[in-house]
C-alpha cells in the first residue's frame, strides 16, 4: 500500500477493536495509558515493543505511517529526518531508501541523547526553527532541509538532483506524501531552498547539495524526466526547457517534457507509466499534433536507463536536431 492510501485509510477507519481500546495497530505507551489501558494489558502477550516506549499488536503488517507517528509523539526535541521526512513530503528518492526502517529522526545538538533504539537512527544537527515544522501532530524537518539531509544518503548526483525537482513540481502536478501534511506543490520556492544552504555550512554532504541546486529545475513531473534531463545534459547537448506549454497554433497548445523552441524539438518520457490506453491515445494525439505543426518528437521509453538504450536515444535526438537545423 502506498503512503497516500495509507494515510487516506487511516482518517476513515475507526480501527480494529484490540484489547484496551486504543483501535489502532501501533500507538505509544503513554497513548495507552491515557486511553485507559492498564499496566497488565500492556503486558499482552499480542503486544510487542518496537523500540522503548512505542507499542504495537503483532497482527502482520505494521502501517508504516502510524509507526513514524507514534516515533515523532515520543517525548523530546526530535523531528522526522532525512528519508523518514523525505517519504512523508513525496520527495523521489531510490528504492533501497523508501523502506519502512529505520526511521530517522533528527534532535538538536546541545540536548539530551541521541535516540539509537531498534528501528531507530538517531541524528544531531543544528536545527534553525525555519528548518522544522510541525503539521497535525507530525514533528519533521521542513522540505527544503529534508532535502539537504538526503545529501549525505543519496549519492548518485542524478538522484539527488530529481529528489531536488521533486521540491519544485508545478502546481497541477501529481498530489505525494501524505495527506495529513496539507499536500500542495511546490513544496519549496528556490529562494527558500537557497537560504536553507545557507544556513548549512561545513555539514556532510552540502557540497553535494550545492552542485546539486545548480541543476534543480521547476515544473518536472516524475523522476525519469529528471533523469532524462540529465542524461542529455551529460551528452554536452544544450539543456532543453522544462514542461513549458507551446502554443503550436493560435487555437492549439502543448506542454511536452522537453523541448528546444529553437530547434522545434519536442522529446517525452514514454515509460511504464504510459500503458493505459488513455494515456496511449492521448500520446498519439500530442506527438501528431506536433508533427503537423514543423516539430519534431523524440521519445524516451524506460531503456534509455542502459547503456544501449541512452546511446539510441542520444542518436535519435542529435538526427532530429540535424533535420530541424538544415531545413
Amino acid at each position: 500500500m502506498d503512503v497516500t492510501q495509507e494515510a487516506d485509510d487511516l482518517e476513515r477507519s475507526e480501527g480494529p477493536a484490540y484489547p484496551g481500546g486504543i483501535g489502532k495497530v501501533v500507538f505509544t505507551a503513554a497513548e495507552a495509558r491515557a486511553a485507559g489501558m492498564t499496566e497488565y494489558q500492556l503486558r499482552h502477550p499480542s503486544l510487542v515493543t518496537a523500540t522503548r516506549g512505542i507499542r504495537f499488536w503483532d497482527v502482520g503488517e505494521r502501517p508504516w505511517l502510524e509507526m513514524v507517528t507514534a516515533v515523532s509523539s515520543l517525548p523530546g526535541e526530535h523531528y522526522l529526518s532525512h528519508s523518514t521526512a523525505a517519504r512523508l513530503w513525496g520527495l523521489w528518492m531510490p528504492a533501497a531508501l523508501e523502506e519502512d526502517l529505520p526511521i530517522h529522526i533528527t534532535g538538536r545538538k546541545g540536548t539530551a541523547g541521541t535516540r539509537r533504539w531498534p528501528g531507530i537512527t538517531g541524528h544531531k544537527a543544528k536545527l534553525h526553527p525555519s528548518d522544522v515544522v510541525e503539521i497535525n501532530g507530525l514533528r519533521l524537518t521542513t522540505p527544503e532541509r529534508t532535502w539537504l539531509d538526503l545529501a549525505t544518503q543519496i549519492h548518485d548526483p542524478m538522484r539527488l538532483v530529481a529528489a531536488g525537482d521533486a521540491l519544485l513540481q508545478r502546481q497541477d502536478g501529481p498530489l505525494r506524501g501524505v495527506e495529513v501534511l496539507g499536500r500542495c506543490h511546490p513544496l519549496v520556492t528556490l529562494e527558500g531552498l537557497d537560504a536553507a544552504i545557507s544556513r548549512r555550512r561545513r555539514t556532510k554532504g552540502i557540497n553535494a547539495a550545492r552542485q546539486a541546486r545548480e541543476l534543480i529545475r521547476a515544473g518536472v513531473d516524475s523522476a525519469a524526466e529528471t533523469r532524462v534531463r540529465m542524461i542529455i545534459l551529460q551528452a554536452g547537448l544544450p539543456e532543453p526547457v522544462v514542461n513549458q506549454e507551446v502554443q503550436l497554433s493560435p487555437t492549439l497548445k502543448r506542454r511536452p517534457d522537453l523541448h528546444y523552441p529553437e530547434w522545434r524539438v519536442s522529446i517525452q518520457y514514454d515509460g511504464r507509466h504510459h500503458g493505459a490506453n488513455a494515456q496511449l491515445n492521448s500520446d498519439i494525439h500530442r506527438d501528431s499534433d506536433f508533427t503537423d505543426h514543423g516539430w519534431e518528437s523524440v521519445k524516451a521509453a524506460d531503456d534509455i536507463f542502459t547503456v544501449q538504450g541512452e546511446r539510441l536515444f542520444l542518436e535519435r535526438l542529435r538526427r532530429a536536431i540535424q533535420r530541424q537545423t538544415s531545413r
